[in-house]
């Protein structure tokens, strides 16, 4: 069992199952992110522009530190795009050589094996 996902919307956090408020006049990014780290909540990803990640129009979020998943519990295979920060997957040509991910913003393409191998 992971932290409740929640949602943002203007200075107030929901509940993104239900809709509910959970708490509202956070003032800033700062006090959002302190709230939710309080309180056991998990907000969507964001890109370095605060657009926040969506796959098939569902909120993305990280939990665990590096295992990404929807609000339908679904754990697709993403990474964050060093460049724009934004969410990046991996491309449906696979081959032994190469693990090919790229950016669904900017589109920056990267091979996670070989990144992996470097740090």
């Amino acid at each position: 069992m992971g932290p409740n996902k929640a949602v943002v919307k203007g200075d107030a956090i929901y509940d993104a199952r239900t809709g509910k408020l959970i708490q509202d006049g956070l003032s800033n990014e700062h006090v959002l992110a302190d709230y939710a780290s309080h309180h056991y909540l998990a907000l969507p990803e964001v890109d370095k522009a605060g657009q926040p990640w969506t796959l098939n129009g569902q909120p993305v979020y990280c939990i665990r530190g590096c295992q990404y998943e929807t609000l339908d519990d679904h754990h697709p295979h993403l990474r964050r795009c060093a460049d724009c920060g934004g969410m990046a997957i991996r491309t449906e040509e696979l081959t032994i050589e190469r693990d090919c991910i790229r950016c669904t913003q900017c589109g920056h393409e990267f091979d996670a094996r070989l990144e992996m191998m470097e740090s």
